[in-house]
């Protein structure tokens, strides 16, 4: 069931891209060049965003082929958990993704109000004093009342939103060549040398300021999937497969441009010592206010896009795990206009939550950010896992006899590829937030099996592997506990 039945309530290429993008980009583009700049230099970033470019490429390439041979799996990610490995598993993967990326929408109201407290300095100290809290909230429930609305005004809004988006980076990359010099941008490239007249420290051996800056660079990518979550929401899927792999190149281009342009006016230990946005700094240092004034706005304008496609994105996955019986059935309830208003309503109050909490954090912004991109590593790894196995034979690859870009061997090499590629996202995690993202994934077990209860009473609640399998995270979250706590 998707969110809306009529045709003309669908979403097609131009808006499910906008979500795409904006979905991925967020505010996070407008603090790249700051937070590349912490740990490589002018080569590592470019090796940094080959190789992100090619496992996210390839995560890509994997689920535009599972999008043409299992069509019917509108919801992306949980359906294919759910199809390849039962019901537990398909759980994992929603309830990690709903929590993970509820985090993200709470960073997207730390970042808003820290951004907004430069026009009333003091206000919103630091993006989580309690009157950005009650400002982030505000936003929050306007949010929400726009999607009550009906899937297409949302659409409508985040696309307008997007566009500003891309029109202020756009503007901002014109503003980077103009004011390139070919001299400061090869100056110390390997960044090997202290240079103290320019703030520039060695940043270490190449593999790690590599490994360093992926840390970022795998982050920004998070939502390249959220085409294919909201599939059931589009006018065909070959508009979502259109969306997935035109969202990625987009941002692909705009983050290396953004992160890469900025050493052409600045050494990289000038721009680790920007202030966030550092984007901000950087048109203020060539246009002067007005420069600094122009990100500002784009920001807002980003992170107003980006909240509310994700609290449209999140309100569908549990409401599709409600339907299979995996979620709790009040998360089954739909509203007026087809929208799912319990998930809905539960996503908000989920985010609240988190929002209400951030006042107490220090590092808020950026440690939430981190635990988002680590808890997306399993739903990635698992669709990946399920592409490998209906493609290892001839039979499960395409039954039904869809037109596929892609041979079978050749989805299977992809697959592998991507799960390598997936696995490596996780190394450049840490295990530190790894066991974090286990010990938010174990909280929500006692959720499933209320759920098994309620849709199968005398079945038994965990097959012989889920139980192994939540045995598992279980261990690894008492793990993480004591890491976190030592």
């Amino acid at each position: 069931m998707s969110l809306n039945n009529k045709k003309d309530e669908k979403i097609g290429t131009l808006g499910l891209t906008a979500f795409v993008l904006s979905a991925m980009v967020g505010g996070g583009i407008y603090d790249l060049p700051q937070n590349m700049a912490l740990h490589a230099g002018l080569i590592a970033q470019i090796i940094a965003w080959v190789i992100s470019g090619l496992i996210i490429g390839l995560i890509v390439k994997s689920f535009l082929i599972l999008s043409q041979v299992r069509p019917q799996y509108t919801t992306g990610l949980y359906h294919y958990a759910h199809a390849g490995f039962g019901n537990f598993t398909a759980f994992f993967v929603s309830w990690g993704y709903w929590i993970c990326q509820s985090f993200a929408i709470a960073a997207y109201s730390v970042l808003l109000m820290s951004t907004l407290n430069a026009f009333w300095p003091g206000t919103f100290s630091g993006g989580n004093n309690w009157a950005a809290v009650i400002g982030g909230s505000l936003v929050l429930w306007i949010m929400a009342s726009l999607i009550v609305k009906g899937i297409r005004t949302t659409s409508n809004v985040d696309m307008l939103g997007t566009v500003c988006m891309l029109l202020i980076v756009a503007f901002f990359i014109i503003v980077m060549i103009v004011a390139f010099n070919w001299q400061t941008f090869i100056t110390n490239p390997m960044a090997a040398k202290s240079l103290p007249q320019v703030d520039d420290k060695a940043l270490g051996s190449l593999f790690s300021q590599v490994k360093g800056a992926m840390l970022t660079t795998l982050w920004v990518f998070s939502g390249v999937e959220s085409a294919i979550v909201l599939s059931g929401n589009a006018k065909s899927q070959k508009d979502v497969r259109h969306a997935t792999r035109d969202g990625f190149l987009i941002c692909l281009v705009l983050y290396a441009l953004v992160s890469i342009l900025p050493l052409g006016l600045k050494s990289y230990g000038q721009l680790a010592n920007l202030s966030s946005p550092s984007t901000a700094g950087l048109m203020q240092y060539v246009m002067g206010p007005v420069g600094r004034l122009i990100i500002t706005f784009g920001v807002i304008v980003a992170v107003l896009a980006s909240w509310l496609s994700w609290i449209l994105v999140l309100s569908e996955m549990p409401r599709a795990a409600a339907e299979d019986g995996t979620f709790p059935k009040f998360f089954n309830k739909m509203g007026k206009h087809n929208v799912p208003v319990a998930s809905l309503l539960m996503t908000v109050l989920v985010i609240q939550i988190i929002i209400f909490f951030t006042h107490f954090a220090g590092r808020a912004f950026n440690t939430t950010l981190t635990i988002v991109a680590t808890m997306t590593v399993p739903p990635y790894l698992i669709s990946m896992l399920f592409l490998a196995k209906i493609s290892a034979k001839k039979e499960t690859f395409n039954p039904a006899g869809n037109v596929v870009s892609t041979s079978r061997t050749g989805a299977f090499i992809t697959s592998i590829l991507a799960i390598v590629g997936t696995l490596f996202m996780g190394y450049t995690a840490g295990i530190k937030y790894l066991t974090i993202a286990f010990v938010i994934y174990a909280i929500g077990i006692p959720l499933f099996i209320y759920a098994r209860k309620q849709y199968a009473p005398t079945k038994p609640v965990f097959g012989k592997f889920e139980r192994v399998f939540a045995i598992m995270i279980v261990l690894i979250a008492v793990m993480g506990l004591f890491i976190i706590f030592k």
